[in-house]
């Protein structure tokens, strides 16, 4: 009995022994697992950086560019590198429609310095050296304001009464609209870039009929040829008219009267008076009893 019970305790002593040693074993499998776990988490908090989301360009943009939707961007900048005035996200409708100042490369943060102060251009920069501008009101040219922008191109044809009849010819072919506009409790007004030229006929057929605009495509160069500047000026009355011919004037020659016409024709020959009869010819008989008589 004593051998069986001596041989049962070695077994249970070298299983306990086995125990230990496997659970020794798994509690240091555990605590190292824990252990790189608390390391990496630790790493990753002192690698990590604060970030903050700022504007930046989508693409590169040269000096001159104006900012629209696709010429942004929004990226997380690490924080320390963020500078103190750039634009977050939801500046974007302060910095659409500026113009850039410099050139930018794709990723550049967007600053107030790269973005010019927008001016509104005065009206006499787009007039160019020696044209004029030429402000009608919309309701006078027969022009729906709505449907021109600037840089379009019109056709201005003007209607009249000449000799009772009623008529219409172009006045102007091609002119540029510079701008539109008029304040609210004014009638909305066109500029026209013209010549000097056809400022002045402009302004006279204003007065002498009325005027009625035609849009044309931007690309559309050709030339009505349907009337004559010189036409139209007869027309409007610009032209002088023919003078009449006078009436008759007799001409006496002792008993005999002729009648002689003064054209007002510039090619007809000079004749101030009709030529006189030749010496020859006998002197009337009037003049012959009153020398008798005397």
């Amino acid at each position: 009995m004593s051998l069986i019970y001596t041989a049962f305790q070695l077994r249970i002593r070298t299983i306990g022994v086995c125990g230990f040693a496997l659970a020794a074993g798994l509690l240091a499998a555990w605590a190292a697992h824990e252990h790189i776990q608390t390391r990496e988490r630790e790493l990753e908090r002192q690698a990590a950086v604060e970030v903050r989301t700022r504007l930046v360009v989508a693409t590169d943009l040269a000096a001159g560019t104006r900012l629209q939707t696709d010429h942004l961007a929004i990226r997380d900048i690490p924080l320390p590198w963020v500078p103190s005035h750039s634009f977050e996200a939801d500046a974007v409708d302060q910095v659409l429609g500026g113009v850039l100042t410099t050139n930018l490369k794709q990723g550049d943060i967007l600053l107030p310095m790269h973005i010019a102060a927008e001016v509104e251009s005065s009206l006499s920069d787009l007039v160019l050296h020696g044209r004029r501008a030429v402000t009608l009101p919309a309701a006078e040219i027969n022009a729906v304001s709505g449907l021109l922008q600037p840089d379009d191109l019109i056709d201005l044809y003007v209607s009249f009464v000449h000799q009772g009849q009623h008529l219409t010819a172009p006045l102007l072919q091609g002119v540029r609209v510079l701008a539109i506009g008029g304040r609210a409790d004014s009638p909305v007004s066109i500029t026209f870039d013209a010549s000097e030229q056809d400022a002045i006929k402009l302004v006279a057929a204003r007065h002498t009929g009325s005027l009625t605009a035609m849009l044309r495509h931007r690309s559309d160069a050709m030339v009505s040829e349907s009337a004559a500047p010189g036409d139209l000026a007869a027309l409007m009355g610009l032209a002088h008219p023919a003078t009449a011919d006078r009436a008759p004037i007799p001409v006496l020659y002792g008993d005999r009267v002729d009648t002689e016409t003064l054209s007002s024709d510039a090619n007809a020959p000079e004749q101030a008076f009709p030529a006189l009869p030749d010496r020859d010819v006998p002197p009337p008989k009037s003049l012959a009893i009153y020398s008798e008589g005397r």
